[in-house]
């Protein structure tokens, strides 16, 4: 590191300092004076109350000032937050570019936002400007980036990486690589929080294409374990809303995540990276709202699966998480089920219209529409008999749909999809259950329309492989904007999807595959050992060197666990540690056995706050720790393809540290190990 550069560097890192400081000061300044305002329009209005509330015009003025003042504020307010958050570490790259035809190169320094003398040109330039691709995605050399003006073609002539703690530059990197190896390392030896965090100074070159696609095509991302496909989705948001932010706002935008506990894990992202929380909710949810009856939902059926490993269970999923299945359904939906009403004469006082009239708009002329769109015709049609004022005619409509609905044989969801099961030769159902959610939807959708109140512009669902295809045909019902699926097709824990399921879901989804095969989250030792487990090489490593995964052969693995925690405890302190049980029995047999497994918090729909966790594999999804315990690794529990997706799942979610404790004959899956 040379000398001269480093202090060259300080001194630019100070101006940068002093420009935020001044900066923040004059935001402060201008809010207090706005405040004030604000409050000499409400005095002026409360002292010439009666005079105002006669003059429309003044009054409407009057609030207006206000409410431009107090969105200024606003402004102003998240402005600030976002500069103190800055401060902190205000840029963590810098790149040299000489566009053609220019004498000079100039620097950009890459963070977080901009930061700006007035009326000059940025300190720093805010990650997610177009520019800064060229920091992301290229080496040293001829180049060039893409702007709404076109191609800019030119040099890039240096990169450098920035180190910032506490307002110090410790240090800096040249590289010709995006990411310097030494600050990507030194970002993934760090401890797990309980909330994921940006990774916008160590975004790599297949993460940034994908965050920065401006085309707005469906798109399935399949990415292994610890790829960062949910931080890249993240990023994706802020990205869109930067680019876009005329036009798109976060509550345009709609995560669909897996449980409520990885919505919260997620909830601090956007936020850091400047921008307003997205809506987030869960399918769990959205059913309970769509299909206003009760359902097994999909944790409850995971945890009758695993604890009970029922034949008669693993072939309702096989069939009914089938393209095949949903292909069958839409058949049913397109004809059988239109059979269900029996058209008659209806008669409404001097009004009469036939039975031919009726079968004539219903089976022919509007044969191509599901069903609640044939009754809405119907209904219009009716109303339109009537010499009605335009405000009598809703009632009329709602009246005539109530009639027209009861000419079906029935309008019984549960009943309807029995009659779509019988006609497989399937076993009817008395409940709904996890994957007869969609299919009920689908058929609800078809007969009533579905209104869910979750309108968006942008749909992102996550762990794509915990859905069937009867899901995402219910997704292209609900949402027809673009939307991004994210998953890992090896960690499917009730089903094993084969190669070939990607292909067939983009087709269903009209969506282009993005594979993501780095892996960044494990060390080398308990990736590599993960995969050994799957019988599979399907990830990349970073080259992050940690401790050998062990094997612990017990009689107690409530005692042995005890000992690896107060190991632990003496040499990583402040780690977190996940106690992963295949079910819910194993965690109450821990915690019956031992007093200090018994601290352990269980994940629920909980915040992720505890630093000492006992879960299942399939809440623990999503989510990372820096040493993961996996009790009662036996070949009696871990036994067949469910339990080597389990143990998969399992030992991907450690950082650093990754323990089996066995108190029988290992595993077979741990021996291929």
């Amino acid at each position: 590191m040379d000398k001269k550069i480093f202090e060259q560097e300080k001194q630019y890192l100070s101006e940068v300092f002093a420009e935020i400081d001044k900066k923040k000061a004059k935001n402060k300044a201008k809010i207090d004076k706005n405040t004030q305002e604000i409050q000499n329009l409400k005095s002026y209005f409360s002292q010439h109350f009666y005079e105002i509330k006669t003059d429309g015009d003044e009054l409407a003025s009057i609030n207006l000032q206000i409410e431009n003042l107090e969105q200024q504020n606003a402004a102003l307010e998240k402005e600030n937050k976002r500069l103190t958050k800055q401060r902190k570490n205000p840029y963590f790259g810098r790149f040299d570019f000489q566009e053609a035809g220019q004498k000079n190169s100039q620097s950009f320094y890459v963070g977080l936002g901009n930061i700006q003398i007035p009326n000059q040109i940025n300190l720093v330039y805010d990650w997610r400007a177009d520019i800064c691709s060229l920091y992301y995605d290229d080496k040293i050399g001829k180049t060039s980036y893409t702007c709404p003006d076109g191609e800019v073609s030119g040099n890039l002539s240096l990169k450098r990486q920035y180190k910032i703690t506490g307002g110090n530059l410790d240090y800096y990197i040249d590289s010709h690589l995006v990411i310097d190896d030494d600050i990507l390392m030194e970002q993934l030896s760090q401890n797990a929080t309980s909330k994921m965090h940006e990774i916008a100074s160590t975004i790599q070159k297949e993460q940034n294409v994908l965050i920065r696609a401006d085309n707005f095509e469906n798109t399935i991302v399949q990415g292994v374990a610890g790829s960062g496909k949910t931080s890249i989705a993240m990023h994706r948001v802020s990205y869109l809303l930067y680019k876009y932010r005329n036009t798109l706002k976060s509550e345009d935008i709609l995560i669909l995540s897996p449980s409520e506990l990885f919505s919260d894990y997620l909830s601090e992202v956007l936020p850091s990276l400047g921008e307003e929380k997205s809506f987030t909710t869960t399918f769990a949810e959205l059913a309970k709202r769509l299909l206003g009856q009760e359902f097994e939902t999909r944790e409850e059926l995971l945890e009758r699966m695993i604890g009970n490993q029922s034949q008669e269970d693993f072939e309702n999923v096989a069939i009914k998480s089938s393209f095949e299945f949903l292909t069958d359904l839409k058949k049913f939906l397109s004809k059988d089920i239109c059979n269900l009403f029996v058209p008659k004469a209806l008669n409404f006082g001097n009004v009469s219209i036939s039975k031919e009239t009726v079968e004539d708009i219903y089976f022919d002329k509007m044969k191509n529409l599901p069903i609640y769109k044939r009754i809405e015709v119907l209904a219009e049609f009716i109303t339109e008999k009537f010499s009605l004022h335009e405000s009598l005619k809703p009632d009329l409509i709602k009246r005539a749909k109530k009639i027209l609905y009861g000419k079906f044989v029935t309008t019984d969801l549960l009943k309807i999809y029995n009659l779509f099961l019988g006609s497989l030769d399937l076993k009817e159902v008395d409940h709904i259950g996890a994957y007869d959610i969609a299919p009920v939807l689908l058929i609800k959708e078809c007969l009533f329309g579905l209104k869910h109140g979750f309108d968006a512009k942008y749909v992102i669902v996550d762990e794509m492989q915990d859905y069937s295809p009867c899901h995402f045909e219910l997704f292209d019902k609900l949402w027809g904007c673009s939307k991004l699926y994210l998953g890992d097709i090896y960690q499917s824990i009730d089903r094993t999807l084969p190669a070939t399921y990607l292909r067939n879901l983009a087709k269903l989804t009209k969506s282009k595959i993005k594979y993501l095969n780095r892996s960044y989250r494990s060390t080398m030792q308990i990736s590599l050992f993960s995969q050994k487990i799957l019988g599979k090489h399907i990830a990349n490593n970073v080259n992050r060197n940690g401790e050998e995964v062990e094997f612990i052969r017990t009689r107690n693995c409530a005692l042995a666990i005890e000992k690896i925690l107060a190991k632990r405890e003496k040499t990583n302190k402040g780690q977190s540690v996940a106690i992963i049980c295949k079910t819910k029995e194993d965690i109450k047999a821990l915690q019956k056995a031992s007093a200090v497994i018994k601290k352990f918090k269980q994940l629920s729909n909980a915040k992720i706050s505890s630093k000492k966790i006992i879960t299942t594999p399939a809440s623990a999804k999503g989510v990372e720790f820096d040493c993961v315990i996996i009790p009662f690794a036996n070949q009696e529990k871990y036994r067949n393809e469910l339990d080597k997706n389990l143990l998969y799942v399992s030992s991907t979610r450690a950082l650093h540290k990754l323990y089996f404790v066995c108190d029988k004959t290992p595993s077979v899956f741990l021996k291929k190990g």
